[in-house]
């Protein structure tokens, strides 16, 4: 038969060991934490990868099936639209298409062709932007040109992919790319969590780079 204190006592025990085992899964989930904030880090960098990969190799397949040529414009961030997780960075795939216009209304200065899209844009991961560094992303180098949208005019460089599969780009030239997070305490040196994509401008093979 327990009296009394003994209850108390077997009860002061059970309150003992049960802050023990909080504190213990305390520590444990402290000590784990940093751990799984880098692991979906470098998850979500090597998806932003993946999409810039993705659709390089699509424009190429694009062109060689259709035989024209296909355009993927790397858009840059517009400043009114950015947050604190967003760098407001897209892609999107365009095809150069016949312009089929009244034969009436064709003047000397209607094109032949225009740029048409293919599919809807593709929007980089939250917390991943592509390097403003020209040393880690050449592609910044490409003129710089315009877009006009329903948000105002937005900023893009161009790189087209031809039937035969090479591109537009200078065969003199390194063109690579360089993911990173956003926002960047400092874009003068590479964070420990990137990726960068080099491309051929001749065969438009595609290396990528991540840290060990």
């Amino acid at each position: 038969m327990h009296t009394p204190s003994s209850l108390r006592l077997s009860s002061g025990f059970t309150l003992i060991e049960t802050f023990t085992v909080v504190g213990i899964l305390t520590l444990l989930i402290a000590l784990a934490t940093p751990s799984m904030l880098n692991a979906i880090r470098s998850s979500r960098m090597t998806a932003a990868g993946e999409i810039i990969t993705g659709k390089l190799v699509e424009a190429q397949g694009l062109a060689l099936t259709f035989s024209s040529d296909v355009e993927l414009r790397f858009y840059k961030a517009a400043g009114t639209e950015l947050d604190d997780s967003n760098a407001g960075q897209y892609l999107q795939l365009l095809q150069l298409v016949e312009n089929k216009v009244d034969p009436a209304e064709v003047d000397e200065d209607t094109p032949l062709a225009v740029l048409r899209p293919m599919g809807s844009s593709e929007p980089l991961p939250d917390g991943v932007s592509i390097s403003d560094n020209p040393e880690f992303s050449s592609l910044w180098k490409l003129q710089m040109q315009e877009e006009e949208t329903p948000k105002g005019n937005r900023e893009y460089v161009a790189i087209r992919f031809r039937p035969d599969g090479s591109t537009d780009l200078a065969e003199t030239e390194d063109w690579h790319l360089t993911l990173v997070e956003y926002p960047t305490q400092d874009s003068s040196k590479l964070p420990p969590n990137f990726y960068t994509v080099q491309i051929d401008p001749i065969t438009a093979k595609i290396e990528t780079y991540r840290p060990e």
